[in-house]
């Protein structure tokens, strides 16, 4: 009888053995990500792989014969233990393989996604820069167009059939047509660009002034769009009218007038600073000396005067200086600053401005080579900065 059971017993560790060398180990009942159909299918392996071999409840009658009965007789079911063994790992690394696959694709689509919002941006800043480049490559366009249209105006309104003969013959000659100045200023002065790039330098004093500021001659209001680009307040005045519309088309807040006649309708304190760019050479002394008292006015306490021109003491910029028909006469830096501080200005100061490049001046050897390019190749501007006294 004992050999009868330690019979049984081999046996039975003997099947043991065989299953869990044949079964696959028990699949996961959840996944991170696995959709509902997936966790159904892994849910239904696990309960398979609970049924590869024949069992007995404990509960059931005569248990543990009819278990001495499994294993006696297991030679009957082993084959079929195998394939079930091997099916429910079939599929389980079906089910495996379809969870892998499911998260390449997840992956994919996330990757499609991230192109498609990268190409999407690329696209946005593509279409952003050529619209800001045919912007730029058409406005010069726009401008002459403007031009060319306010000449032929001018043109035809001062035409000798629109004139009697002893009118034509008597009357003193007119000043340049602003269609003709503007074509001049864009032909000579230099691209809105250029002349952004050098205003530029003035932005150090003008922030923080203690109020607007006023550009008297705002010209294509390249200064006024710099103010604007660092929040300070400011408008202008410019006697062009195809100047003044060209800056308001731009949103610029630029009147069409007189800058001497602007300043005189303001009230005073009423500005934080007063800038006239190239302006001053354009006038007589006379007028020159009343924008600045004007200016003085104008100003609240602490308030800053800019004034650039060019500058006498460079023999080379006297070549631009007779190159705009309309200057008047040049003035000199000592002169200037004695009239602003003959108006009630203080801590008046010259800076000089637009130095010539290295290659347009004498390579300097000696101290008379030096003494040469201060006189014949000087700086071509200088700026008068003064200040309203704030008591």
């Amino acid at each position: 009888m004992s050999s009868e059971r330690d019979l049984v017993a081999d046996l039975a560790a003997e099947i043991r053995a065989a299953v869990a060398e044949t079964a696959p180990p028990p699949p996961a009942l959840s996944r991170e990500g696995s959709s509902p159909e997936e966790e159904a299918v892994r849910t239904t392996l696990l309960r398979a792989g609970s049924h590869i071999t024949p069992s007995v409840p404990e509960s059931s009658r005569l248990a543990r014969g009819k278990r001495i009965a499994l294993r006696l007789l297991r030679f009957l079911w082993r084959d079929q233990v195998a394939f079930n063994t091997l099916l429910l790992e079939a599929a389980t690394a079906s089910v495996a393989r379809l969870a892998a696959e499911r998260e390449t694709l997840d992956r994919l689509a996330a990757a499609v996604v991230r192109i498609d919002e990268s190409l999407s941006a690329e696209r946005s800043r593509t279409r952003a820069s050529l619209r800001e480049e045919l912007v730029q490559w058409i406005a010069p366009w726009q401008r002459r167009a403007a031009i060319q249209d306010a000449r032929l105006t001018r043109l035809e309104s001062a035409s000798p059939k629109s004139q009697t003969p002893s009118a034509a013959a008597g009357a003193p000659a007119r000043a340049i047509p602003p269609g003709v100045y503007s074509l001049f200023e864009e032909r000579f002065r230099g691209s809105p660009e250029e002349i952004a790039a050098r205003q530029a330098e003035y932005l150090s004093h003008l922030k923080g002034v203690p109020g607007p500021v006023l550009d008297v001659g705002c010209g294509r209001g390249e200064l006024l769009r710099l103010l604007a680009e660092n929040g300070i307040p400011a408008s202008g005045v410019e006697t062009n009218p195809i100047a003044a519309a060209e800056c308001r088309q731009a949103g610029l807040a630029v009147e069409e007038g007189d800058g001497l006649a602007s300043l005189a309708g303001r009230p005073g304190g009423s500005l934080g600073a007063v800038v006239a760019l190239q302006v001053v050479e354009h006038w007589t002394p006379e007028q020159i000396f009343v924008f600045l008292q004007e200016a003085r006015r104008t100003l609240v306490p602490g308030g800053i005067l800019i004034a650039e021109t060019i500058n006498v003491d460079s023999i080379s910029a006297w070549k631009a200086f007779y190159l705009d028909p309309s200057h008047v006469r040049p003035f000199p830096a000592e002169a200037l600053a004695f009239l602003a501080e003959a108006a009630g200005f203080v801590e008046t100061r010259i800076e000089y401005r637009a130095p010539l490049p290295p290659q347009e001046r004498l390579v300097e050897t000696s101290e008379n080579e030096a003494k040469l390019n201060r006189l014949l190749f000087g700086p071509q501007d200088y700026a008068l900065i003064a200040r309203v006294p704030t008591s």
